[in-house]
């Protein structure tokens, strides 16, 4: 199997190569990522300067092709898919994110968003984050994502093989893709309570932005924010706080079907034409 590998915390964070260290040798390695950090990033591209790539061999297996790219994880796919890895990719990995992505996190997360356009492109994806240090540890422990790598590997076909169309617009581009966002605790992995199969929740920010001023009393911004306790059982939010692998399949159509239900029965918009006016 032919696994591309992508990140937003840049080509030298330790998630990302750690994610390639745990990913056996019988598999083909290509690894195209940021030059830089690109933390929430989201789904943005570079579309008004130049891409730079930089070619690095033997990254940390010998024989891995790796590249930098000057840009976002979204960047880095298309170049990846479209121009830099030449044999056909079988699937995509992204992260491991330092730091965990869940609920409300997905728009802005450039690692959910590496494996986005992977799907988008009509590549099965899976993003893989860690969650955030707990207090007194200042460490990221990856283990347990790489404990859950080395179990799914061996159902990544049965996995592909298992979906149904995701979307109604794009089912036969899509028909048998699979798009995973899988978080997990920052613990040994002897810690970790099992893997919970959920949906995304929500996690709402609280004082998003602070206020300060520079060293020439300009004022500046920082964005932000706290993570209030809010409750959210059964989601991707309460299952790694609760020290489970959480594993949230996501899908392209952002369509509300039940508010689309509703705008058509009312008959809201019907009539409506610039001639009516």
């Amino acid at each position: 199997m032919h696994i591309l590998v992508t990140n937003d915390d840049g080509l030298w964070a330790q998630g990302i190569q750690a994610l390639v260290a745990a990913i056996p040798a019988e598999h083909t390695i290509s690894v195209v990522a940021p030059a830089s950090p690109q933390s929430a990033k989201g789904h943005s591209l570079t579309m008004h300067k130049p891409l730079r790539v930089t070619k690095v061999d033997d990254y940390v297996h010998p024989g891995v092709d790796a590249w930098s790219v000057s840009g976002t994880p979204v960047d880095c796919m298309m170049l990846g898919l479209d121009t830099l890895v030449e044999q056909k990719v079988d699937i995509v990995f992204s992260g491991i994110n330092h730091g965990d992505n869940l609920g409300d996190d997905l728009p802005y997360s450039g690692t959910v968003s590496g494996a986005y356009e992977a799907f988008l492109s009509g590549y099965p994806s899976i993003a893989f984050s860690t969650a955030f240090p707990r207090t007194g540890n200042p460490g990221f422990d990856f283990s347990p994502i790489t404990w859950f790598l080395q179990k799914m590997l061996p159902l990544i076909p049965e996995l592909i093989g298992i979906n149904q169309p995701l979307t109604k617009s794009f089912s036969n581009e899509l028909n048998g893709s699979l798009f995973l966002n899988v978080n997990a605790p920052n613990c040994p992995v002897s810690d970790v309570k099992g893997i919970r199969i959920v949906p995304q929740g929500r996690r709402r920010y609280a004082h998003r932005v602070t206020a300060s001023v520079d060293q020439f009393g300009a004022p500046i911004y920082w964005i932000g924010g706290d993570v209030p306790p809010i409750p959210q059982e059964g989601t991707d939010v309460t299952a790694v706080a609760d020290g489970y692998i959480s594993v949230t399949p996501l899908g392209i159509d952002l369509t509300d079907y039940i508010l689309l239900e509703r705008l058509q029965q009312l008959g809201t918009f019907a009539g409506l034409t610039p001639a009516s006016q």
